[in-house]
């Protein structure tokens, strides 16, 4: 089964999984996006199959919380939080630092993506790499997670 085809079939099981449950496609559709990083363009036409959504109705969804990240553009998603405590503590230096480094060709299938607060503020600033969150970062820690990722 390719990529593609394993995160169709995965996010259909978390779909199944809210079958019957009243108000469940915001929830469901965060549940793919935590488990995959990002929100299968598949997913509009299963959610609406599977959970008896119209398919305008998910989009608007999907378009309305900035959030969601619709389609998988790399391999790797780095997401860098910039709200109040992050940005206070240096998330501007890490995103510049980050865009600077896999901008220039060297590290590609990499995606950078803003962030809002994923309520880790004591650990501030903070980075997600494929969803796995990182507190206290630094461009020399970034560098070191890119490295390991790279190997």
């Amino acid at each position: 089964m390719t990529g593609k085809d394993a995160d169709r079939s995965t996010s259909r099981n978390i779909l199944e999984g809210y079958i019957g449950r009243q108000g469940a496609l915001l929830i469901a559709l965060l549940d793919i996006q935590y488990t995959l990083g990002y929100i299968p363009e598949s997913v509009v036409e299963d959610a609406s199959e599977i959970l008896n959504y119209s398919q305008p109705e998910i989009w608007g969804v999907l378009t309305f919380y900035s959030d969601f990240k619709l389609g998988k553009k790399a391999d790797n998603f780095i997401d860098v939080c910039l709200d109040g405590p992050c940005h206070i503590d240096g998330a501007e230096n890490n995103l510049k630092f980050l865009e600077e480094t896999l901008i220039d060709g060297s590290t590609k299938g990499f995606e950078v993506r803003r962030s809002s607060c994923p309520r880790l503020c004591s650990q501030a600033p903070v980075v997600a790499i494929n969803s796995e969150w990182h507190g206290r970062m630094t461009p020399n820690n970034l560098k070191h997670l890119i490295s390991q990722l790279k190997a």
